[in-house]
């Protein structure tokens, strides 16, 4: 009954008003989809679940690690072709909650790590005891909580570079805070959130799931205030009658206090279960306002595991294009609607989102000039994406001899990826920003044709050399990818010296 009523939902919506929009738009045509640019840190993600002591998933006893990882949920989720590099990861210390984490419980979370790293991947993660839910108690202590944290800090020092983030978990049901002997204890909270944000270093950001949670904080560095980023586990557009203290709803506190700080950290999101029951989400939410809300709170990361079978599915139905992101006030590259032959087609939703979660880095202009022994550059880009580069990537400028060999490489140590935000807001409207890299740099180099290009590895020494985590601008413009077995090489122009 419930499948007959999503079907019904669909059904009425496809036959509505967005395909005579489409047509009074004289867009007649849904875009090819192409292979997406898959780059780390961004996206949709995929979620995985596990027990630590023995691998098994808490909500699918018959599936056992490897089961329930990467390659079952892209299959699971006909997500294959969709570039994917997150998973969102519960690690679950329920066996452990009144004893120390053993060695071999190490063993077995550096074998998923390993794993990550095997398939380009990384995680937002999760740590928790409660996996029964509400009315239940994980049985966790503010003195556990805190041995179990100085045992993982060097785990989590050593696997840094395949975290995208980390979100604060450990007390409640699923690690949300709630339903946990240690609700009212904010003396634990703090403790907890002070001992993470001094295990991962002050370039990475970190989750909470509640705005009201993060204002209670007493933080050891106030500074701190700007890394801690939400997850938000009840996306519904603020449109479910429990969206109100579970949802940031637009226009309330809550909401307002996310849009105040999110340009700065990790944001990511998750719709809630297609179940048609109190707390599931059974209806069809606003692509629109979606679309206005992944905007207004930088979302880096989405999960498609979660009310797939009928929202995100909805999404792949739903049409976007340029006229309609200029009435939400959407900023996006034309470029990205161009067919082949020069037309400006849709796309659908689900790869508008797809894409545009995170950073989307754009060529707009550049120069290379040599002045005797030195280089005067000048490179303009764009950022198309929701967010910004929140998690640090060194920018490099590399010189290709005429041979397809690596002249000379060079980090520009002035330049902060972070600072490329994706919009600023003038006069009501959402305007993109163009961002400008330039200066004067002594360059030795044998006389010859150069190719120019960016090369953006992951900050982390385990994986500088790791292509895969190797930030790609998007092949307009004039950019084309180089690959080697250490690098993607984003080419942006010609010197000749």
């Amino acid at each position: 009954m419930k499948d007959i009523k999503y079907c019904l939902v669909l059904l009425v919506y496809l036959l509505s008003g967005n395909i005579v929009e489409l047509k009074s738009q004289n867009i007649s045509k849904r875009l090819e989809p192409a292979i997406p640019l898959r780059n780390p840190d961004r996206g949709f993600h995929l979620e995985s679940n596990y027990f630590v002591h023995n691998y098994i998933n808490p909500f699918n006893r018959s599936e056992t690690y490897p089961g329930g990882f990467v390659d079952e949920r892209l299959k699971q989720f006909g997500a294959e072709k969709d570039s994917i590099t997150l998973t969102q990861l519960y690690l679950y210390l329920s066996d452990y909650v009144d004893r120390d984490i053993p060695q071999e419980a190490f063993e077995r979370m550096q074998v998923i790590f390993d794993n990550l790293e095997a398939k380009g991947f990384k995680a937002i993660l999760r740590f928790a005891y409660n996996y029964t839910g509400l009315n239940t108690s994980g049985g966790e202590t503010e003195a556990i909580i805190s041995r179990h944290l100085e045992q993982l800090r060097p785990f989590l020092r050593k696997n840094l570079g395949l975290i995208a983030t980390c979100q604060m978990g450990f007390i409640g049901a699923w690690g949300e805070w709630h339903n946990s002997p240690l609700s009212k204890n904010q003396e634990a909270k703090n403790k907890l959130v002070n001992t993470l944000l001094d295990i991962f270093p002050k370039e990475y950001c970190l989750q909470m799931r509640y705005p009201r949670q993060k204002e209670l904080l007493t933080l050891d560095h106030p500074d701190d205030w700007k890394r801690i980023g939400f997850s938000n586990d009840y996306f519904t557009a603020g449109e479910h009658s429990h969206a109100p203290e579970n949802d940031f709803v637009p226009g309330d506190e809550n909401y307002e206090m996310v849009l105040k700080d999110a340009s700065g950290f990790f944001m990511s999101g998750e719709i809630p279960y297609a179940e048609n029951t109190e707390w599931g989400l059974h209806d069809l939410i606003s692509v629109d306002h979606s679309l206005q809300i992944l905007r207004d709170h930088h979302y880096s990361a989405f999960d498609i595991t979660q009310n797939n079978e009928l929202n995100i599915r909805h999404w792949k139905n739903y049409e976007v294009y340029p006229q309609k992101l200029d009435s939400l006030g959407i900023p996006y590259d034309i470029e990205y609607f161009r067919g082949k032959n020069g037309n400006v087609l849709s796309r659908s939703a689900y790869d508008f989102i797809r894409d545009h979660l995170g950073y989307r880095l754009n060529l707009v202009s550049s120069s290379f000039e040599r002045h005797k022994n030195t280089l005067s550059y000048s490179i303009c880009l764009k950022n198309t994406g929701f967010a910004t580069v929140v998690n640090p990537h060194p920018v490099y400028l590399v010189f290709i001899s005429e041979e397809g060999k690596i002249a000379l490489e060079m980090k520009l140590s002035n330049i902060n990826s972070k600072d490329w935000q994706p919009y600023r807001i003038v006069s009501g409207k959402y305007e993109t920003i163009t961002h400008r890299m330039e200066g004067k740099l002594p360059v030795s180099l044998v006389e010859g044709i150069y190719r120019v290009a960016i090369w953006m590895p992951d900050a982390q020494s385990s994986l500088v050399h790791h292509p895969t985590y190797d930030i790609k601008w998007v092949e307009n413009q004039g950019v084309k990818h180089m690959y080697n077995e250490k690098a993607v090489l984003n080419i942006v122009g010609l010197l000749k010296w």
